[in-house]
Parts: C-alpha cells; sequence; structure tokens
C-alpha cells in the first residue's frame, strides 16, 4: 500500500503544476473603453518622445571634433 502513496506524490505534484500554470497563463480581462483610450494615449505619448536627450540634441558631434 506505501507503494500507491510514494506514485502518487509525483502525480499530484504534477496536477497541482498543472492547475497553477493553466491559472497563471490566462489572459487577463479586456479594457475598458476609458482604460483603452488611455492606453492608446500612452503609447502615443512614447513613440512622440525622441531617442537622444534634449541637451544633446539631434544629431552626435563628428568624431573628429
Amino acid at each position: 500500500m506505501t507503494w500507491a502513496v510514494w506514485l502518487a506524490v509525483p502525480v499530484v505534484a504534477t496536477l497541482l503544476a498543472a492547475a497553477w500554470t493553466w491559472l497563471r497563463s490566462r489572459p487577463a480581462k479586456p479594457l475598458t473603453t476609458s482604460q483603452a483610450m488611455q492606453e492608446h494615449g500612452n503609447y502615443l505619448d512614447a513613440l512622440v518622445e525622441t531617442a537622444r536627450s534634449k541637451d544633446r540634441g539631434p544629431y552626435a558631434p563628428h568624431p573628429r571634433d
């Protein structure tokens, strides 16, 4: 009978891991319209920001300068 317990432990651990993985991988709830518009605005704001800092300017100095 103890052999059944030893065999059940890995089976139970595997089932618990599968259940945990399934719970964690579910997709998030869809955004409401106002939340979606806010996120889209944040995305557009991030696109407007420049890659370089404002102090440095749009171009790097020439290497010989």
